[in-house]
């Protein structure tokens, strides 16, 4: 009896394993790839810290939002929020430099540093600037709007956008709005917003329409404004345009990508358009020499040549793996994945050079310096390795 079970139990699972290859039981298309994990380790882990609560959650648990809890690396510093401070580690021990309280558990945004300047935003959209030397609060900005993206600080302003499509301009030292630009927000859009980018007394902004603007900084007058891409649809869905990738700039060019939508390359001083290619993202894209190197919607590594728009290579092993942004040093490309593996990758080829299994949840954030190499996960954990 016991062999007549045994048999009926092997034969189903054959069965099972034909008709998955038959294609009768349909398998998942964006099953996350399996990693490879016969290249090399490079990392060794120096000293891991759990501090702090990354997400808040708003109403409920399908409209639970990822704050944007920028981690920096700073010299031989890193920079970090815990729910209700800020906290400096020294990059190479972990040991406390400083911890600054701060205005609010209800954290956004943040951390942005320059300037001798921390800046944050909280859930009721108000903006936070304190001095970096002793933590003091400088002056704090209710816009009435969540600011989800990193805040951009430069010598005189702070540039921050809404997710309601808002670019301000608030003056550095005293909180005082300088100038304002909005842009018409389409019925459906990504749950973020892109940084604003200055290069040469201008600021770019991507809007959750599609469209790149470039403003002079000093008075927010506009230069121009076009559309990253050409709509391809006729439902809100297939309109979905938005850009939550920062602009980059090279070789007087202005570079911006969007979901659902292209790579796009444009002259920094007229606006006009000088290659736009099939390519949707909404992280951050990473400039090495001529090349510019996303992470696709799918998490396809994809590098494009700077100058014509042509792809230069691609790299498929890490598809439906939910990457981080990638972090570029000396060369090679940094990221991590869902399942807390860390990725080492050639800038130059696109070929895997390590991989490293981790104690870490999924990683939602990689930054390097030196020869180190920070990691956050969505629990809070963060990791500091050493690069060999």
């Amino acid at each position: 009896m016991k062999r007549y079970i045994i048999f009926i139990i092997l034969f189903f699972l054959a069965s099972c394993q034909t008709l998955g290859s038959l294609g009768f039981i349909e398998e998942d298309p964006r099953a996350p790839k399996k990693v490879d994990r016969s290249f090399p380790s490079f990392l060794s882990e120096k000293w891991s810290k759990v501090e702090y609560a990354p997400l808040i959650s708003f109403q409920s648990e399908q409209d639970k939002y990822k704050t944007n809890h920028v981690l920096k690396i700073i010299n031989d510093q890193i920079y970090r929020l815990k729910s209700d401070s800020l906290i400096i580690n020294d990059l190479n021990n972990g040991r406390l430099f400083s911890e600054f309280a701060l205005e609010t558990n209800k954290i956004v945004a943040g951390v942005s540093v320059g300037y001798k300047t921390f800046i944050y935003s909280d859930s009721d959209g108000t903006i936070y600037a304190h001095e970096l030397s002793d933590g003091e609060l400088r002056w704090k900005l209710n816009l009435k709007d969540l600011v989800v993206s990193e805040a951009l600080i430069t010598s005189r302003s702070v540039f921050v956008q809404t997710s309601s499509d808002i670019l301000y301009a608030i003056n550095l030292r005293n909180g005082e709005i300088e100038w304002t630009k909005s842009a018409q927000s389409p019925l459906l859009s990504i749950r973020g917003t892109a940084s604003p980018y200055f290069y040469e007394g201008l600021i770019f902004s991507s809007f959750s329409n599609g469209r790149l603007a470039a403003l002079r900084s000093t008075d927010g007058i506009q230069l121009w404004e076009r559309p990253i891409s050409v709509l391809k649809g006729s439902t809100e869905l297939e309109k979905l345009m938005d850009s939550d990738t920062t602009p980059i700039a090279f070789d007087d060019s202005i570079y911006v990508a969007n979901y659902n939508g292209s790579l796009t390359r444009f002259d920094i001083r007229t606006g006009d358009k000088i290659f736009s290619v099939d390519f949707s993202t909404s992280k951050d894209l990473i400039l090495f020499r001529d090349l510019l190197i996303g992470v696709s919607n799918d998490d396809e590594i994809i590098a494009f040549d700077a100058i014509n728009g042509s792809t230069r290579w691609k790299n498929d092993n890490f598809m439906f793996r939910d990457l981080t942004t990638l972090s570029l040093l000396d060369g090679d490309l940094y990221f991590g994945d869902l399942d807390g593996f860390l990725h080492l990758v050639d800038a130059d080829s696109g070929e895997i050079k390590g991989i490293n299994r981790t104690s870490l949840g999924a990683i939602n954030q990689v930054s390097t310096n030196n020869n180190s190499l920070a990691a956050t996960d969505i629990s809070g954990k963060l990791k500091l390795f050493e690069i060999f």
